[in-house]
């Protein structure tokens, strides 16, 4: 998800956390807001709604002769549709579907991670479980000399797959 554009308006996106997350002032615009302070008044009416993960406040620092700090408050995609629920403007319906399709895509790009995750897992418990059963006082042990490879195989072949730093 490199970028992100909305009726022709492309979005600064800021990465934090592993995730996208939108400027209230791109939102208000993308939403037909005239003022840009619009979308903070509606986060305010509703705090109560939204959660840590969906909305924070960063500093901006403008260098110049001035070294200039102010905060920006940004959203979450999830925090972003919870203000086009609240928002009422003509924009508001398609940029609701518009910022679901977004999560959509991102849902999407994660699945394979996770599937791989999962296999990875999966994998290390059986050879965990093959691993238990040889030690049971020597027992199974020839059995373990046949089972323990293919197991170790299939888990070394997707930890290649999977990013080092995931496993360690």
């Amino acid at each position: 998800m490199q970028e992100l554009k909305f009726n022709g308006r492309n979005f600064s996106l800021i990465e934090r956390d592993g995730r996208v997350w939108l400027t209230a002032t791109d939102i208000a615009t993308a939403l037909g807001y005239s003022r840009s302070d619009q979308v903070s008044r509606i986060y305010l009416r509703h705090e109560r709604e939204f959660s840590k993960e969906m909305t924070a406040v960063v500093e901006n620092t403008t260098l110049g002769h001035i070294n200039l700090s102010t905060e920006a408050r940004i959203f979450s995609l999830r925090g972003a549709h919870l203000i086009g629920m609240f928002a009422r403007t003509a924009n508001g319906q398609a940029f609701r579907a518009w910022v679901l399709d977004q999560l959509d895509e991102a849902d999407r790009q994660a699945a394979p991670a996770r599937s791989l995750m999962a296999a990875w897992f999966k994998a290390k418990a059986a050879v965990d479980a093959q691993d238990k059963f040889a030690s049971m006082c020597g027992k199974g042990l020839s059995e373990h000399k046949q089972v323990k490879p293919p197991l170790k195989k299939a888990l070394d072949q997707i930890a290649t797959q999977i990013q080092p730093s995931l496993l360690s």
